[in-house]
């Protein structure tokens, strides 16, 4: 890598970086965990529930997340399902895009090491010369 594709990488970085800061500003309220919709058999052996699938009970939702490292999962309504479910799409989709800036910064981080050593070599070079 020479000087002028370091301030090209970095360049490309910022622009990269600032889209995505662009996309996450726009992300709205986030929330952890996963909504699930399921279906269940009940308790008495004669329904036909357990007979047939598509005669299963439900929908009920539930809304799941890890809480001092154990999974909890709470029964909700359907409101509050496409509520949760929209919140916690927008997590995932921040959690992404950070993974994103994270990528950029490293890539960006290794351009501007290498301009600042250029920096240091020229600058020791000039003392140098003197």
């Amino acid at each position: 890598m020479d000087s002028e594709a370091a301030r090209r990488i970095l360049c490309e970085c910022e622009a990269k970086h600032k889209a995505l800061a662009e996309k996450m500003a726009d992300i709205g309220f986030i929330h952890q965990g996963s909504v699930v919709k399921r279906y269940m058999q009940c308790g008495r052996s004669s329904c036909a529930c357990h007979k047939d699938p598509a005669s299963r009970h439900g929908p009920y939702y539930y809304w799941s997340t890890k809480v001092g490292g154990k999974s909890v999962a709470k029964m909700i309504t359907s409101q509050q399902a496409e509520l949760l479910g929209r919140w916690v799409k927008n997590r995932n989709e921040m959690d992404a895009i950070v993974t994103q800036m994270k990528e950029i910064s490293r890539v960006a981080f290794d351009a501007a090491l290498f301009l600042i050593d250029e920096e240091k070599d020229d600058s020791s070079s000039k003392k140098s010369q003197e």
